[in-house]
């Protein structure tokens, strides 16, 4: 029997572990220079393979992008489960949630950059990975935990969506005017959060 050349198939945990190391390259590149300066070619580069082999995990840039995108939004989402592990009574947990949301983007305004304002994105890109069942996920714990304070009655889509909207603008204002002296950002949530629970 004769045997064929090449390499053998990689397994699912290894094409899972190679794209995360070529998105771990993409990152450190995005934080030195910006996403402008990642390229398929510079990223076959750093991560030691030819361009093609990049392209078959990933359709091309924005996809890396995306990829990227949905990395930061699991690591956000877990410190928030994290936190809700520990929190008993619903406006408790609302309280942690959006505290640790909004303690996450500013801990982390290279992932708010990269995330909420990328460069070279067109519309279309930023709708169809905001639309993904798994994106929506990281956002809708706040619906959850809105519906847990006000069980029936309320308007959970308008408190959950200006929630989340006001948090990115604390978050934003803190990441991009950091000379101007904001108030306490756990203050402004505390603040923000009384006039959806009111």
């Amino acid at each position: 029997m004769a045997r064929t050349a090449g390499r053998p198939p990689r397994s699912e945990s290894e094409i899972l572990e190679f794209q995360s190391k070529i998105g771990k390259h993409a990152l450190e590149i995005y934080r030195a220079e910006g996403f402008g300066a990642v390229s398929m070619r510079r990223l076959a580069n750093e991560v030691g393979c030819a361009p093609m082999t990049i392209y078959a995990h990933f359709e091309g840039k924005t996809d890396i992008l995306r990829y990227l995108w949905a990395d930061v939004l699991a690591e956000m989402s877990n410190e928030i489960e994290t936190t809700l592990n520990s929190v008993v009574g619903a406006r408790e947990r609302l309280q942690s949630a959006a505290q640790t949301f909004l303690a996450y983007w500013i801990d982390h305004p290279d992932h708010f950059r990269l995330v909420f304002m990328s460069n070279d994105v067109t519309r279309a890109d930023v709708g169809k990975f905001v639309m993904d069942e798994d994106t929506l996920a990281h956002f809708r714990v706040f619906s959850g935990l809105i519906r847990e304070v006000h069980p029936e009655g309320h308007d959970v889509k308008v408190s959950s969506d200006t929630l989340i909207s006001g948090l990115i603008g604390i978050a934003l204002c803190m990441n991009t005017v950091a000379d101007y002296p904001w108030a306490n950002a756990t203050s402004m949530t505390n603040q923000l959060l009384s006039s959806i629970t009111a």
